[in-house]
């Protein structure tokens, strides 16, 4: 019996009139070596206090008592402590009592002509409630991190497959109660989206069915709230000591924000190849678009409008044009085009594409621009954001085809959508232009692919899919974002959200240049390793009144320059060259000649140190490919003979 006998003290209160019967099992309980502690009551009074003030591990009661019997005391230990175990004793009892004693919830019931047993009736009893305290303290703790874990996690029988427990999360994740999940257990495959469930469904059976070794699936679930929410399913295998299995443990975690991460990575990834792809092409294809279209334009201007020829040299341009026109899509989109910002009041940026934009809609469709009186400074390449904002238009144009109405309006607003939250600062107000029409809208699927390269819902005469992806390009190295919200049937609302600049002087916004040739003078040395636009450049330069002179690469200019000792007034040379930069083709040039003057030339740069020195530094340059009135523009300019 020792070594049945609990480590700790057994406290009993005994309710006993006869103080022998006491004494008596106190020496029981001694010759066996229990620890114990007991507290006599002999009346109804005193077994009530006792109850309610102290807690105790079994109560042993005379059954016969001149104030209470002992199914009296039993109630009473039920009500007052009814964990407790109650040992009832009487000298004689009948065999009715014995059984609604037990009945009552009696432990034990013993004779007190046969009391040798009750020490191990008391150290079983104390032991038996011990390890009930112990498996409800185990219960409460396992409910406690039931509640706390964001995990889903429930009980299943195998055969027959019948759901034991569900913890809150699971109600949480897949907007059940958990009433409906115990009751159906396969209720949830309801949920899943109707691309997924049949799949989800099969490995779930197999699984149940022991055909599959694991079940693990992810898969999108239809909230009740309406949002779509991505999960990742697992379930283990419970088994008992002879190897049967006993219980299914199936556990869901919501991956929503690791699908979006994925699918952001995935942009970004698509991004670097295309970029990578447009970095190999776009310095080459452009000054090939620029001899293209320059030499086109040069040939044009000396022929009479009457000339046969005139139509095939425009059909040239003109394709150039629009040659030139996808490279600096493409570049867009990768975020490699220099871009030329300044602080600007966007109301004006509005006002001034405002009678570009009613042309490109058209009359069938209304458009209500909503400006606010006050300045809204924002720091932009303007000429960008043109592009941004005729995009915009012509994609909500294309939703509209029967008509509907464009409303643009321009606000500033305080970010309550996390994206923005975590861009902007939770109090920093920006700045939103927002784009919304009545058209058909975007279904969820599209939207998903809406701002990648290449993707496009229109037929192949339609546009290239680069048009939305262009626009995000731009506006996010323009430091913001831009939002899209659309229901099928309702329309589509594009928010184009930038930073709003305080205490900066607004520049103007450039006006539209005029086109053909801007004369001057000076000394010009054009730096670039193709020769077929060197000599392009020296054609037209020399016609516009230029001294041009040229060199194929960085070391051969260097050498002209220290030679010509301070005569050459501009340095025209591409950024990208072998061996030697544009960029530090200038650096050294400037240890000697400090004053020299120097505009940039080229399609694309890979460098963003570089990229994004020159648009800090405001440094001269012209895109190619250019036009004869932009270079001798860019020129003009970069020798301070116009503004």
């Amino acid at each position: 019996m020792n070594g049945d006998q609990p480590a700790r003290t057994v406290r009993i209160l005994h309710l006993e009139d006869n103080p022998a019967d006491v004494m008596y099992v106190d020496d029981l309980l001694a010759e066996e070596g229990i620890d114990h502690a007991i507290t006599q009551v002999a009346r109804r009074q005193e077994f009530e206090t006792a109850l309610r003030r102290d807690e105790f591990d079994v109560v042993v009661c005379d059954y016969s008592l001149p104030d209470i019997d002992g199914m009296t005391a039993l109630r009473m230990v039920r009500e007052l402590a009814p964990d407790t175990p109650v040992l009832i004793v009487s000298g004689s009892v009948d065999s009715m009592t014995a059984v609604n004693c037990l009945r009552g919830g009696a432990t034990d019931l013993l004779l007190k002509d046969r009391l040798e047993r009750l020490p191990s009736a008391i150290v079983r009893a104390a032991d038996e409630r011990a390890h009930r305290a112990q498996l409800r303290e185990m219960e409460s703790r396992f409910q406690q991190m039931a509640k706390q874990v964001p995990t889903a996690f429930w009980f299943i029988t195998p055969n027959p497959e019948r759901v034991i427990y569900v913890n809150p999360a699971a109600e949480a994740l897949w907007g059940m109660p958990a009433d409906r999940l115990l009751s159906e257990p396969r209720a949830f495959l309801g949920h899943i989206h109707a691309d997924e469930r049949d799949r989800v469904a099969a490995a779930w059976a197999a699984f149940v069915n022991g055909d599959a070794a694991e079940f693990c699936e992810e898969c999108r679930v239809a909230h009740p709230d309406g949002s779509i929410r991505w999960l990742y399913h697992t379930a283990t295998r419970l088994h008992d000591d002879t190897g049967v299995v006993t219980r299914l443990c199936a556990m869901t975690q919501e991956i929503t924000q690791r699908k979006v991460m994925e699918a952001r990575i995935q942009h970004v990834q698509k991004l670097e190849v295309v970029g990578r792809l447009t970095g190999g092409i776009a310095h080459d294809f452009n000054t090939i678009l620029t001899v293209v279209t320059t030499t086109s334009e040069l040939a044009l201007s000396r022929l009479d409008p009457e000339d046969p020829l005139v139509a095939d040299l425009a059909e040239i341009r003109s394709a150039g044009e629009r040659g030139a026109a996808l490279v600096a899509q493409l570049m867009a989109f990768s975020r490699q085009q220099i871009l030329r910002p300044r602080v600007v009041d966007a109301v004006d940026l509005l006002q001034n594409v405002e009678r570009m934009v009613l042309r490109v809609v058209g009359a069938n469709i209304k458009v209500d621009l909503r400006l606010p009186s006050e300045p809204v400074p924002v720091r932009v390449d303007p000429g960008q954001m043109e592009q941004v904002i005729l995009n915009l238009v012509v994609n909500a144009r294309d939703a509209m085809r029967g008509g509907g109405t464009l409303t643009i309006t321009l606000q500033t607003v305080i970010p309550t959508d996390p994206d923005a939250i975590r861009r902007f600062g939770a109090d920093e107000p920006v700045v939103e232009i927002c784009f919304a029409d009545t058209g058909a809208g975007i279904s969820d699927e599209v939207q998903r692919r809406i701002f990648e390269p290449f993707f496009t819902t229109k037929n192949a005469e339609g546009g290239t899919g680069l048009g939305l992806a262009t626009v995000q390009g731009i506006v996010e190295q323009s430091a913001g974002m831009v939002k899209l919200e659309s229901a099928v049937g309702i329309g589509t609302t594009f928010r184009v959200l930038l930073p709003l600049i305080r205490n900066a002087a607004l520049a103007p916004l450039p006006g539209r240049e005029p086109q053909g040739l801007r004369r001057g003078s000076g000394t010009v040395l054009v730096v670039d390793d193709d020769q077929s636009l060197r000599f392009l450049v020296k054609r037209t330069l020399g016609s516009a009144g230029y001294t041009v002179l040229m060199a194929e690469n960085g070391q051969v200019a260097l050498r002209l320059l220290r030679e010509l000792n301070g005569s050459v007034n501009l340095l025209l040379t591409d950024l990208v060259m072998p061996e030697m930069s544009g960029h530090e083709l200038a650096e050294r040039s400037r240890e000697f000649n400090p004053a020299l003057r120097v505009l940039f030339m080229s399609g694309y740069t890979e460098d963003e140190a570089m990229r994004q020195s020159m648009q800090s530094e405001g440094a001269a340059f012209v895109a190619k490919p250019f036009s004869v009135s932009s270079l001798t523009r860019g020129v003009s300019r970069a020798l301070g003979l116009e503004d």
